[in-house]
């Protein structure tokens, strides 16, 4: 079916598209301009190192020597290892359902902003449907990431001057309209629209020959009645033709049989 043919078609069926495209533009309408809307808010953590104290501190001061400065992130090599341990942990079903309990959404990202991946910047991203939730969900990662990061260096019992601290260095003051949500459902609404247009015209097309099937087997039907009527009507006439022939004319046509019937034919003489 080339493209002339599939618009011919179309016309041909207008009305039903018409409805059908109608009503898309009606849906595509309200989504665009009334459906909720998905703001977003982002803030950005740094992860300081800690102050270790010098060897001279430690023999100055015994009650520094005396703490536990058994922090496991302290001896790895790879500075950003507890950044990304971090990532791991805000991206957990723990964080996601405490996210959710909190009457707030669980679509969030945990990024490390530096393009290599290294390093030790944390950018959390929430989204909400008012700006104050996506606000708020911002917070609440902000209050998990540093509950996270307090939790995890603590598995060796390492006292608090030997953690790593997160700074916030970009408060989520101001959330924004995710224009992308918005666009992303008027696509989904168009595009059932074009499948719902196809539908409706395919079942006008199916409407549309079983009642031209239907009218033509009615319409052959009426015609087959007079021709039977007229068959007859012929039938009885060449009857009753030849119930009124003239008996002479039969004699004629059956003399032998006349005469072994016993029968006599009154044939009247000719001039």
């Amino acid at each position: 079916m080339n493209p002339v043919s599939v618009l011919r078609m179309l016309w041909h069926h207008k009305f039903s598209m018409l409805s059908v495209l109608m009503i898309t533009l009606v849906a595509g309408s309200y989504v665009y301009f009334f459906a909720p809307r998905n703001y977003s808010a982002s803030s950005i953590y740094v992860l300081v190192n800690p102050k270790i104290p010098s060897a001279e501190q430690l023999l100055k001061e015994p009650a520094l020597a005396a703490l536990n400065a058994d922090n496991p992130y302290l001896r790895s090599v790879d500075s950003s290892l507890i950044t990304q341990v971090m990532v791991t942990r805000l991206s957990s079903v723990d964080t996601v359902d405490a996210v959710t309990s909190a009457g707030l959404s669980p679509d969030y990202t945990v990024t490390l902003p530096s393009a290599s991946g290294a390093g030790q910047l944390i950018r959390l991203e929430a989204t909400g449907s008012s700006p104050a939730k996506a606000i708020s969900a911002a917070e609440l990662l902000g209050q998990r990431l540093t509950e996270e990061l307090r939790a995890t260096q603590k598995v060796n019992g390492a006292d608090d001057l030997y953690l790593f601290t997160a700074l916030q260095i970009d408060p989520p003051n101001k959330a924004t309209e995710q224009y992308s949500s918005r666009l992303r459902s008027l696509v989904v609404v168009l595009i059932a629209g074009v499948i719902l247009t196809f539908a409706a015209v395919s079942a006008a097309r199916v409407i549309e020959s079983s009642r031209t099937a239907r009218a033509a087997v009615s319409g052959g039907g009426r015609t087959r009645e007079p021709e039977r009527a007229r068959h007859a009507a012929n039938n009885s006439a060449a009857a009753d033709e030849d119930a009124e022939k003239d008996p002479m004319e039969m004699a004629r046509q059956f003399p032998a049989g006349n005469a072994q019937n016993g029968i006599e034919a009154d044939v009247p003489s000719r001039a």
